[in-house]
């Protein structure tokens, strides 16, 4: 990840500031959204989702999930629950009372598989426990995604 926490993807594009992300840039590939405040979390789950032909645009902050959330239509957001600042529960009920997009599909991330029901409950289209592995995205990206 360029630049330490924060947002990043596989469209970044350099200029003469440095890197930033192109997030309007065309691509026939499914975007996805990960949102989770461990490092190590966001490489697998980016390396995972770039391996199975989808475009990852990382945020390691909770705060920034939101306004990307509004701001951009991916095809899917992976998104942990336990987080500082916002939980995935408080960042999924927001962009609810503030988005007229109620399609697009949101997954919950965790490593506290005793949350699974709550998720559930919450709305939440799916459930990955944590640790993040091929056998366990896999068939939750071909359930709501369509193939690539």
């Amino acid at each position: 990840m360029r630049g330490g926490r924060g947002l990043y993807c596989g469209a970044e594009r350099r200029t003469n500031a440095g890197w930033e992300l192109d997030l309007e840039a065309e691509s026939s590939q499914p975007r996805v959204l990960v949102v989770d405040d461990d490092p190590d979390t966001c490489d697998i789950l980016s390396q995972l989702l770039t391996y199975l032909g989808y475009v990852p645009v990382v945020v390691s902050d909770s705060t920034e999930a939101l306004p990307q959330m509004l701001r951009h239509r991916f095809d899917l957001v992976l998104l942990d629950l336990v987080m500082p600042g916002l939980s995935g529960f408080d960042v999924l009920r927001a962009w609810r009372s503030a988005s007229d997009d109620q399609m697009m599909p949101v997954v919950a991330v965790s490593g506290h598989n005793d949350l699974r029901h709550q998720a559930r409950e919450h709305g939440f289209h799916a459930f990955i426990e944590k640790p993040v592995e091929l056998s366990k995205l896999k068939p939750v990206l071909s359930q709501i995604l369509p193939a690539t």
